[in-house]
């Protein structure tokens, strides 16, 4: 064997070449059922109902109350018996564009469950709940169901490409639920021997096929939350009920700060407040005026939106807070708190060096300046430079509740920007 074979022998393949191969498996063999084509969904096949009934005879579902079923045309025989042994089911929207249905098995007339538990049916018998009844204390769910494109026997798992089903376990547990247990139905084709496996996988504690039952004993940790720093706006305006879970949680939330080294100016806010802690975006309140301060000061073209402020190093320009952690107000922190905000910022601003740091507020300047919490502040360029080479500028808050007139707010911005533009002629 060449050393060339003994590496592609030893390789993982991608989850992608793994879903293209689990499909031709299963329409060369003729075990794949409508919904056609299969490709680019969980492909229904030949013996769901059978692998649905040998879940039943596992105690982790004869224990369990209420279920999270995946509403996947495979697991349909799953969602039918569980409202007919007297489980409460939970059913995501597809593509988690909605909040979760859950159908009370008393709701489901007997021999209806089959009907109740189709996808288009399925809201005729059921409830759209918000994400605070989906905490455990109001839905204590005990297992969930996954469906799956392509299933090791050590628990790795490929579903559709799309991650739903790993967010939608996130935020259970986001929500408080415990690590649960999570089960597949899958056809045997659709076992394969290695997948690669991505920290925010969702993998698979048992595997159920029409004629065997795997227990995985799988090594591959389960997601713990929602990983905030990889969602996206385009996630947020395709799963809305991701957007809800951060309003729900926004105490919990923290906003990027948007920092590369070699900016003109970097703008230091506070920390952030409830809108902004739910949008995951800075100054995002509906009457914050920063947006419109930066404009009309010239530091950007046009009022951009607070979800562009990723945009802003375009225009030499960064963001962030002293304090991460979101609050209803400045009353909600404390001096100590302020104080190690200031520190760590000093820090960040070593790092990154803009030519100016502007601090907005008198107690976001202190702290960041170092100094007492009554110190005796006055508005525009500072005469001391807290980190070497960065020269520092206090602005007003931008924020509504400001008792600084807005002519006022907006001849700092102005100077400030004045400022930089006589630096860069310099």
């Amino acid at each position: 064997m060449t050393r060339d074979e003994a590496v592609d022998k030893d390789a993982v393949p991608s989850k992608e070449a793994a879903r293209r191969e689990v499909y031709r498996r299963l329409r060369e063999a003729g075990a794949a059922r409508f919904p056609f084509p299969i490709e680019g969904r969980i492909p229904n096949f030949q013996g769901a109902e059978r692998a649905a009934a040998r879940l039943r005879e596992l105690e982790i579902y004869r224990r369990a109350r209420a279920l999270k079923v995946n509403p996947d045309t495979p697991q349909l025989p799953v969602r039918a018996m569980a409202l007919a042994d007297g489980k409460t089911l939970y059913m995501p929207t597809p593509r988690l564009r909605g909040a979760f249905l859950r159908i009370r098995p008393q709701d489901v007339p007997r021999g209806e469950e089959r009907r109740a538990a189709q996808l288009s049916k399925a809201a005729e018998y059921g409830r759209f709940v918000p994400l605070a009844e989906l905490a455990p204390e109001a839905a204590p769910i005990d297992l969930v169901v996954a469906g799956a494109v392509a299933v090791t026997r050590d628990g790795a798992r490929a579903g559709k490409g799309e991650g739903y089903a790993d967010y939608e376990y996130a935020l259970l547990r986001e929500l408080g639920h415990p690590e649960l247990p999570v089960v597949t139905t899958v056809h045997p084709l659709q076992l394969v021997d290695r997948l690669p496996v991505d920290p925010h996988d969702l993998s698979v504690d048992v595997v159920v096929t029409p004629d065997q039952v795997i227990r995985t004993r799988t090594p591959y940790p389960k997601p713990r939350g929602i990983r905030w720093e990889e969602v996206t706006e385009e996630d947020l305006q395709a799963m809305p009920v991701l957007r809800e879970l951060r309003a729900l949680l926004w105490e919990r939330m923290t906003v990027p700060e948007v920092l590369v080294p070699g900016l003109a100016a970097v703008f230091v806010g506070l920390n952030p407040g409830r809108a902004s802690a739910t949008a995951g975006h800075h100054f995002a309140g509906p009457n914050n005026l920063f947006w419109r301060l930066l404009h009309e000061a010239g530091f950007v073209p046009r009022v951009l939106r607070p979800e562009e402020d990723g945009l802003l190093p375009r225009w030499g320009l960064g963001v962030t807070n002293v304090v991460p952690r979101a609050t209803q107000g400045e009353a909600d922190l404390t001096w100590d708190e302020l104080a190690a905000g200031g520190a760590v910022l000093r820090e960040k601003m070593a790092r990154v060096r803009p030519r100016l740091v502007v601090l907005l507020g008198k107690q976001v300047y202190r702290a960041y300046a170092g100094l007492a919490r009554t110190a005796r502040v006055e508005w525009g360029p500072q005469p001391r430079e807290s980190v070497p080479g960065v020269r520092e500028f206090a602005a007003p808050n931008p924020s509504s509740r400001s008792t600084v007139p807005y002519e006022e707010r907006l001849r700092l911005f102005r100077e400030a920007r004045a400022w930089l533009q006589d630096a860069s002629r310099a």
